[in-house]
């Protein structure tokens, strides 16, 4: 392109003197297009190497997806067939935990059993003696006979 042309191609719009809008004359697009092909040209290897780069990590990208979900229902299937003894083992933790509760209170009624069982025999020692006591003063011809309070 000569500089005759590039020169033209800027050149004002109107007259000089009154004011009037200023635009930048219409381009011929074959023009345009010729002056562009070669910048274009230089870009194709890029754009094809861009390309390549991006078919290869869809590949990448689709090769990573089905090893995750491979991985996913693995794992998935895995956990499925644990589950019964899971849960069978969490059954036999809260029955060995009932258990251990159950021991627990049966051992505190135990010594509260014992504890009664000596008191009620102190008590039937002492209510023992305080009857024979009033039947004795009773046979014995006693106005007032000793009262348990």
């Amino acid at each position: 392109m000569a500089l005759s042309d590039l020169l033209q191609r800027l050149r004002p719009a109107g007259a000089p003197g009154a004011a009037a809008p200023v635009a930048v004359p219409a381009e011929e697009e074959d023009a345009a297009a010729a002056e562009l092909a070669p910048v274009f040209a230089a870009l194709e290897p890029v754009v094809a190497e861009c390309e390549a780069i991006r078919s290869s990590a869809e590949q990448a990208v689709s090769s990573e997806v089905a090893l995750a979900r491979r991985d996913a229902e693995a794992m998935l299937a895995d956990a499925l067939s644990r589950a019964p003894a899971e849960r069978a083992a969490a059954a036999a933790r809260i029955h060995r935990s009932g258990d251990a509760a159950a021991d627990a209170l049966r051992e505190e009624a135990d010594i509260t059993a014992a504890r009664l069982r000596v008191e009620g025999g102190r008590r039937l020692a002492e209510l023992t003696d305080l009857v024979i006591t009033n039947l004795r003063a009773g046979l014995g011809g006693a106005d007032d006979p000793p009262r348990a309070d």
